[in-house]
Formats: structure tokens, sequence, C-alpha cells
């Protein structure tokens, strides 16, 4: 689909497939992460190297490393994350390996973009029991919808929180040691979900396994 949407010089535009019109702008996105330390979200720069690991199949896989960042001036921490894509899912699994300098727990924030236009400002849900944020976004005139999710190990969460750009769902990490979360969307223009509803239930009866 991107090879052939790649083809054109705007790829933003729906030529009936579907089409890419998410702007991450300053925040996370849809499951980007940071430190969140003295009320402040601490985050790497772009990534710096990244590995294949696998195509083809029933699933891509990819790695990336993120270079050392500081959390304020208490500690440095950096990280490896890993991405796999099972062909036909709505989640894409990421598996983080965060390193540090300081062997203390960590507080790790996972965000969704904040989004406001004329529609107003979407609908979040925080379900702290079976560790999940969604974020149903403010109607697009011209797109529609975008529904995302992150789904985190419950025994992991310490509760919500937001920045000026980012809803936040924070998980207790040990340095060195993999965490796995899930990122998941949907598109209400899309064959699958056209309505909050529809996609906060899909969520709920998700397997995943942490």
């Amino acid at each position: 689909y991107m090879d052939r949407q790649l083809r054109f010089p705007n790829y933003h535009v729906d030529r009936g497939e579907g089409l890419d019109y998410y702007d991450v702008g300053r925040g996370r996105g849809a499951g980007g992460l940071g430190v969140w330390y003295d009320n402040k979200l601490w985050t790497s720069r772009n990534f710096s190297t990244y590995r294949i690991e696998a195509t083809g199949g029933d699933e891509a896989r990819f790695s990336v490393d993120y270079r050392p960042w500081p959390v304020d001036v208490a500690r440095r921490v950096w990280e490896t994350r890993e991405f796999s894509l099972p062909m036909g899912s709505n989640f894409t699994r990421m598996t983080s390996t965060i390193q540090s300098d300081s062997p203390e727990p960590l507080i790790v924030g996972i965000g969704i973009s904040k989004r406001t236009n004329d529609a107003g400002t979407g609908f979040v849900t925080r379900d702290q029991e079976h560790g999940r944020l969604m974020f149903w976004e403010p109607s697009d005139p011209g797109h529609g919808s975008l529904g995302i999710a992150i789904l985190v190990d419950p025994a992991t969460v310490e509760g919500f929180t937001q920045d000026a750009d980012n809803y936040l769902i924070l998980v207790r990490v040990t340095p060195g040691r993999p965490f796995t979360y899930y990122m998941g969307s949907a598109w209400d223009h899309g064959l699958d979900f056209s309505t909050r509803q529809a996609w906060e239930s899909f969520v709920a009866d998700q397997a995943v396994r942490f």
C-alpha cells in the first residue's frame, strides 16, 4: 500500500485504499514514550539505528535503538524497541528495553497526541484495571476520525496523566528488563469501525500477552 502511495507527490490523499493523514506534531503520536519525572516527560531524539528482523509471511518485525538522553540531572537512559506488525491486525506489539546509568525503577509515560479542532477535543477513556488508554479523535471534516488505543500490563500501571501535548498512561519499569505494550488504531472511514463504541468494544475483546 505505502509503496503505491509513495509513487505520488502527495501520499496524504485517499486513492481508494486509505491514506496517511496522521500528524504526530510535537507529541508522542500513537504509542511513543518517555520517562515521567518531576511532572515532565523526558524524551529521546529520533532513533539512531534500525534492524529489519523479519519480512513477509504473517508478520513484519523491526528494531530501533535510541541514543542516551537525560532525565533532568538525575540520570541518563537509552532504549531498544522491537515492533511486531501481524498481518490483518489493528495492533502493533512493542517490546521496549530501557537501560539506565542508575538501577532505580523508572516511571515511563506512553502517550497519545492530543487533538483539537472545530469539532472539539475528542473522547479519552482511561481504564486502570485493564491497563488501557483510548482516544477517539475529534472528527476531521475531510478525513473522519481516528481511534487509538494503548494496552499495557495492568500490574505495572501507576496511573494516568497528561501534559500540553499528550495523554499518558504511566507504567513502572525496571531498567534492563523488557516490557511489552500494544498500540492499536482504527479509522471510521474504513471497513471495520464506524463508531467509537464499536472500536472500544473491539479493544476490550483483545487477547494480548505481556
